[in-house]
């Protein structure tokens, strides 16, 4: 009633009350943060008449008590700030000495959840920039006839704001501008949310006249978006989006990507936050005003300390501002298509468990498209040997946890068929990093790369039929010197993975028959070694390596050759694994076809006999799958002296638990031996 009586008051006798207003002032804001909504709402009326009743010398003092209703829970209340505020804003005696305190509390209705509050606020601004315009028509008729106001455009979708309220932002935007970047740091998120909002429609209002405060809105922008609320960041890359629409990319970007390539002395989340505000500038600037800058931007973010990024945060960004510049290039795209290449490569190379895989597809296939390519393999074709030629200059240091090698393995297992018209460039690349006085880790990386690559040969390193040229070159540089015996767990590591590379070339048929007979001796020297390795794994491959290589080069297998392995052939058949002595079974049937059709089994017999003795131990093992594969192996031995293996076998017949396999061999060679 006391509120009612005091606005009475006011209009009754206005004479008389303007020299008691400055009374009623302290009692008033004593009540305006009462517990009762009503109570709030009807001193917050009282207040904006008395202040407007009076000297207008209290509005310092009232307004902190105005702006903490701004975050009243009542929508009554807060409309009322805005019908009191913007009151002020038009009748105040003294206005003009308050414009920049007051337009931020009207201003911040323009983004309060209520929908008649955000019309109303937005009403009451229109009524000020009008009534300021007409204040300073002459003022504003000689700006308009130099053409300084109208050369902006209002933002798609929206009309204009009007000339007076964009001069009445402009000209108090020096001394707003501050207090909404150090509320964007505050403690409480309610003020932080309401200054990022309160930013947005500053720079709304601002257009190119955020300009001059460019330096210094980046830096708040840069803050903002690594706010922990989502309606902060939200409302920082809208803001950010202005700053594009409206600031010359030249500027921006002057200040922006020196950040970036200064990236190896910021943290990761600075270079984030900077990412994130240049991916949001670009993307609110007009594709016209932005495509002469764009190489700039790419030739930024191509840099190692920017793209060979771990943190997904950055890589998302990344991610992000690679695909604004490939929707902003169109045909353009073309000049700096390998920049987004390699980032594309490196994200792809470093991101965790595929997490960006279909972003990353986009990407790929939106350049494609920018430069009229079916899809992404035509990208591989145009750029892979570029991205090669690059990583050249650095991979004579290269270790396992090098970007410039992870860049090069994605490379390589992606852009396929183009591998195999590229070996000459590529083999000498993973020859230096084969080199045994490498980093075991890297030599590991190395032989996986090969080993896939292999799997899928046709489409890859033998797409064009070439590989088997430089055959030579990965066996004899690559392959056997890591096959040497060393002691340690790393070493056997290094020898199973050189013997797997192996395996993976012989089973792909990419191991010429030249190549395979030139370096046998060699060859053999390791692969015997490795049949003893301590590794099962190594054993088991290293035995089926050597069926494969018997069966490649049976033809020229001279004598000392053969005698050299059947010692360690024997042997392995008392190895501990079932599974390993089944595949010497099937390594021993290629050894026997291997014998040369006029091997002197009679100048010969004592290693024939130790052959034999030695396999028919085994024709009894408690393995029936053993016995089954020792039995194809005896038969084709007894092709090359029925007579041996016949008394040999009669020798130990009557020692087996079972003879069924010794008549069965018995019965063989009498149905193979000609009378």
């Amino acid at each position: 009633e006391s509120c009612k009586c005091s606005c009475l008051l006011a209009k009754t006798i206005p004479d008389q009350f303007y020299y008691q207003a400055e009374s009623l002032v302290k009692p008033l804001l004593l009540s305006i943060a009462h517990q009762h909504s009503k109570v709030r709402l009807a001193v917050l009326e009282t207040v904006g008449v008395v202040i407007q009743g009076g000297d207008g010398k209290n509005v310092d003092s009232v307004l902190p008590h105005i702006a903490q209703r701004t975050f009243d829970e009542n929508p009554a209340v807060r409309s009322m700030v805005s019908t009191v505020v913007g009151g002020w804003l038009l009748d105040l005696r003294d206005r003009y000495s308050y414009f920049h305190k007051l337009l931020p509390l009207l201003l911040t209705g323009l983004s309060d959840d209520i929908q008649e509050i955000q019309k109303k606020s937005s009403d009451l601004f229109d009524k000020v920039g009008q009534q300021y315009e007409k204040e300073n028509e002459a003022d504003f008729k000689d700006k308009q006839d130099f053409q300084v106001w109208d050369k902006n455009v209002g933002i798609e979708g929206k009309s204009r704001p009007c000339l007076g309220c964009r001069a009445l932002i402009e000209r108090n935007l020096s001394k707003i501008l501050p207090a909404i970047l150090r509320d964007m740091t505050d403690w409480t998120a309610g003020t932080r949310i309401k200054a990022a909002s309160l930013l947005y429609h500053m720079l709304y209002y601002a257009e190119d006249n955020a300009t001059q405060h460019i330096e210094a809105l980046l830096g708040g922008l840069y803050k903002g978006c690594r706010d922990e609320e989502s309606s902060v960041v939200k409302e920082v890359l809208a803001s950010a989006e202005l700053v594009g629409q409206h600031v010359e990319p030249a500027v921006y970007l002057k200040l922006c990507l020196p950040h970036l390539t200064s990236a190896s002395t910021t943290s990761t989340q600075q270079t984030a936050s900077v990412l994130k505000i240049l991916t949001a500038t670009v993307k609110g600037t007009s594709d016209e005003r932005i495509k002469p800058h764009l190489k700039v931007v790419c030739d930024a973010v191509v840099i190692p300390d920017v793209c060979d990024t771990e943190s997904a945060d950055n890589q998302e960004q990344l991610l992000c501002l690679v695909e604004i510049i490939t929707s902003k290039s169109g045909e353009q795209c073309a000049q700096y298509s390998l920049q987004l290449f390699i980032v594309v490569l490196h994200l792809m190379s470093l991101q965790r468990e595929g997490m960006f895989d279909e972003k990353i597809r986009n990407c790929l296939k939106n350049i494609a498209v920018n430069l009229q390519f079916e899809g992404a393999r035509d990208l591989y074709k145009l750029h892979t040997k570029d991205v090669i030629e690059k990583l050249k200059e650095s991979h004579t240091s290269w270790t396992s946890h090098s970007s410039s090698r992870l860049l090069f393995n994605t490379l390589l297992l992606n852009a396929g068929p183009v591998v195999g018209t590229l070996l000459s460039d590529i083999v000498p690349m993973v020859t230096v990093c084969l080199n045994p006085e490498k980093d075991p880790e890297l030599r590991l990386k190395f032989f996986s790369l090969l080993s896939k690559l292999s799997v899928d040969s046709a489409n890859t390193i033998n797409s064009t039929s070439e590989f088997p040229q430089h055959s030579r070159t990965v066996l004899v540089d690559c392959i056997i010197p890591n096959l040497v015996w060393k002691a340690g767990r790393v070493a056997i590591a290094i020898r199973t993975a050189a013997i797997s590379t192996l395996w993976a070339i012989l089973h792909a048929d990419l191991l010429p028959v030249e190549t395979c007979n030139s370096t046998l001796k060699d060859l053999l020297t390791q692969i015997i070694s490795c049949l003893d390795d301590h590794s099962p794994t190594t054993r088991s491959i290293t035995s089926q390596v050597l069926e494969k290589l018997l069966t490649l080069c049976k033809d020229h297998y001279n004598v000392d050759l053969l005698h050299s392995l059947y010692p360690e052939l024997l042997k392995r058949m008392d190895d501990s694994s079932d599974e390993i002595r089944v595949f010497v079974t099937k390594t021993l049937l290629a050894f026997f076809r291997a014998f040369p059709s006029d091997y002197d089994k009679d100048l010969y017999k004592l290693h024939l006999e130790a052959m034999f003795k030695g396999l028919l131990v085994h024709l009894d093992d408690s393995s029936s799958h053993i016995q089954e594969g020792v039995l194809l192996c005896l038969k084709e031995a007894s092709n090359i002296s029925p007579s041996i293996m016949k008394e040999q076998v009669k020798l130990v017949q009557h020692k087996h638990r079972v003879s069924r396999y010794c008549d069965e061999l018995l019965q063989y060679i009498n149905n193979t031996t000609t009378p």
